[in-house]
C-alpha cells in the first residue's frame, strides 16, 4: 500500500530556513567588512600590523556572532522536529536531504570568507614567501570577498522564499529531518569555532606585534650610544676607556648612507592592488662583519613591511670598529614606496 503525499509543514521549515538565511548573510556581511577594510588600508599609509590584525579580529568576531545566532535558530528547528516526531500532525515533514542541502549551501559564503582571510593573514605573517606565490593574492581576496557578498545575497533570497514554496511529501513521521538538521547544526558549531579561533590568533598576532615593536625607541641596557666619525665607520665616546667591547651593540641611527650594498625592495603586488604607499622604517642589527643579522619593521603600511624587511636583510656594511675592536651596530633603514 502506497503512503499518500500531503502538504509539507511550513512551521517545520520556518526556523531552519531563517537559520540558514542568517548563516548565508554572515558571509555577505563579512565580505562587505573586508572590502571596506581594504579601502581603509588603501587610505592609511602608516597603518601597522596591529591595525591590520585589529581589523581582522573585528570581522571575525562579527561573522562568528552572526553564525551563533544561526546555530541557535537551527537548534530551535531541531526542537520543532523532535516535537513533531512524537506527535500526530496533519502536515508532512520535509525530506531530510532538503534540510541538509540548503544548510550546507548556506555556509558557502562564510566558508569562502574564512578561506580568503586565512590566506590574507598567512601572506602577512610569512614575510619571506616567494613573490610568485603572492602575485595573485590581492585579486583573489577581492574576487572571493565579492563572491561572498553576491552568493550570500542570492542564497538568502532563496531561503527567504523556501518556507512558503508549496510542495508535498509522504505522510508519516520521519527522522531524517531531525538527523540532517543535527548534522547542519554540528557544521555551524564547527564554523563558529573556526572563526573564534581565527579571531584568537589575530589577537595574539596583534599583541605580539605590539610587544615586539614597542612605541618607545629608547636603547636597551645592552646598547650604548656613541658619536660617529663621518669619514669612517669608527665610533668615539666615553665608553672607549673600556677595552672589552666584545658582544657590545652600539646605536648607529639611520644607516642608509652607511651601507655599501642597499638593495631596494620590490613593490609587492598586494600593495599595488590597494595603492599602498609611504615609508617603512626597518630596525636592523649589523654584526661585526657588516652583515644584517636581524631586521624588523617598526612603522609603515602592513602590506609594504615584508618587502622592506626582505630588502633590509640583504644590505651589507663595512665592519664597524670601536677603539679598533669590531662591534655590532643597531640602527634603522628607511624605504620609500611611491607606488609608481
Amino acid at each position: 500500500m502506497m503512503t499518500p503525499n500531503i502538504r509539507v509543514s511550513i512551521l517545520e521549515r520556518l526556523a531552519p530556513a531563517f537559520a540558514f538565511l542568517i548563516a548565508a548573510m554572515s558571509g555577505a556581511a563579512g565580505g562587505v567588512m573586508l572590502i571596506r577594510f581594504f579601502s581603509l588600508l588603501r587610505q592609511s599609509e602608516n597603518a601597522g600590523y596591529a591595525t591590520f590584525f585589529g581589523g581582522t579580529v573585528e570581522i571575525e568576531f562579527v561573522v562568528a556572532g552572526i553564525l551563533v545566532v544561526a546555530a541557535v535558530l537551527c537548534a530551535v528547528g531541531i526542537l520543532v522536529s523532535i516535537i513533531r516526531l512524537f506527535t500526530t500532525n496533519e502536515t508532512a515533514s520535509p525530506p531530510g536531504l532538503l534540510f541538509l542541502m540548503t544548510g550546507l549551501l548556506s555556509i558557502v559564503p562564510s566558508f569562502a570568507l574564512h578561506f580568503v582571510m586565512h590566506m590574507m593573514k598567512a601572506v602577512l605573517i610569512a614575510p619571506h614567501a616567494d613573490d610568485g606565490g603572492i602575485s595573485s593574492v590581492a585579486k583573489t581576496i577581492t574576487a572571493i570577498a565579492y563572491f561572498a557578498i553576491g552568493s550570500g545575497g542570492v542564497i538568502s533570497l532563496l531561503l527567504l522564499a523556501f518556507p512558503f514554496i508549496p510542495f508535498s511529501s509522504r505522510a508519516g513521521r520521519k527522522s531524517s529531518p531531525l538527523v540532517c538538521l543535527m548534522i547542519v547544526e554540528i557544521v555551524f558549531v564547527i564554523l563558529v569555532g573556526i572563526f573564534f579561533w581565527e579571531a584568537r590568533t589575530s589577537i595574539i598576532e596583534r599583541d605580539k606585534v605590539r610587544d615586539f615593536y614597542p612605541s618607545s625607541s629608547e636603547p636597551s641596557s645592552e646598547t650604548n650610544s656613541y658619536d660617529i666619525d663621518s669619514n669612517s665607520n669608527t665610533y668615539h665616546g666615553a665608553a672607549e676607556t673600556n677595552s672589552n667591547f666584545k658582544g657590545k651593540t652600539i646605536s648607529g641611527g639611520v644607516l642608509n648612507s652607511k651601507a655599501i650594498e642597499l638593495p631596494q625592495p620590490e613593490y609587492p603586488p598586494t600593495a599595488r592592488a590597494v595603492r599602498a604607499t609611504g615609508s617603512v622604517i626597518v630596525q636592523v642589527t649589523v654584526d661585526e662583519n657588516g652583515d644584517v643579522t636581524s631586521a624588523s619593521a617598526v612603522t609603515g603600511h602592513p602590506l609594504l613591511r615584508p618587502a622592506a624587511v626582505q630588502a633590509a636583510r640583504q644590505a651589507r656594511f663595512n665592519p664597524t670598529k670601536l677603539s679598533g675592536q669590531p662591534v655590532k651596530v643597531s640602527g634603522v633603514l628607511t624605504y620609500n614606496f611611491t607606488g609608481q
